[in-house]
């Protein structure tokens, strides 16, 4: 029997409460963002960190390095593709939904990879407890299809440039294979940490209406 669901500020097309990670990390880190985006719906603007990275992860996805230069494409094509891409996963948390894409994953559903961009000691966010991605991503997998992940990791790629100092951001020499713990003890806690969550997020959006 499912429990009430949470009144959450984003909604499925059926009506049904729906995070990601993007918003559980912006509500940790930004509340003030969070309320921004996702309770008075302003439009969002991206920036030329975020328009970069898609980029990155749209060249990986289709193997296609034609927009970067020889020395980019050499430490693109050190990067691990698995045989999926994109692949949506579904947690049914009872009381709300989480939807996310993961980057790339095996056909055997045993590793999954996220592809991160960033400049120098950025990496070291994704070694981080507070960087749940690709624990929830390995709980949607086993929800979905009864195979737990066996190995997770960040690939992440050395970003160089800075546009808003006249710089051009392109991609560096660093192509980082950084392993993420996807034990069994760390899913229940990201499990639990992740419904706290949620009713926090219920807690200030019902602040906000009322």
């Amino acid at each position: 029997m499912k429990n009430k669901m949470l009144d959450l500020p984003v909604k499925d097309k059926n009506g049904v409460s729906k995070l990601s990670y993007s918003q559980i990390n912006l509500f940790k880190n930004e509340k003030r963002e969070y309320y921004k985006r996702y309770i008075l719906k302003e439009p969002f603007k991206g920036n030329e960190y975020m328009d970069f990275g898609t980029k990155v992860g749209t060249a990986l996805e289709h193997n296609d390095f034609t927009k970067f230069d020889p020395e980019e494409k050499e430490t693109l094509q050190k990067c691990t593709r698995l045989d999926l891409f994109e692949k949506k996963i579904t947690i049914d948390f009872n009381q709300f939904i989480l939807v996310g894409y993961i980057d790339t994953i095996s056909s055997d559903l045993r590793t999954i990879i996220d592809y991160k961009t960033g400049g120098a000691g950025k990496e070291l966010n994704y070694l981080k407890n507070e960087y749940t991605q690709l624990c929830l991503y390995a709980l949607g997998i086993r929800q979905q299809y009864g195979i737990t992940p066996e190995e997770a990791y960040v690939n992440f790629i050395r970003r160089e440039g800075n546009p808003y100092k006249g710089g051009k951001l392109k991609v560096g020499k660093e192509c980082l294979m950084l392993p993420i713990d996807i034990s069994e003890n760390r899913l229940k806690n990201v499990y639990w940490e992740t419904i706290k969550i949620a009713n926090q997020i219920e807690f200030f959006y019902h602040q906000y209406k009322s």
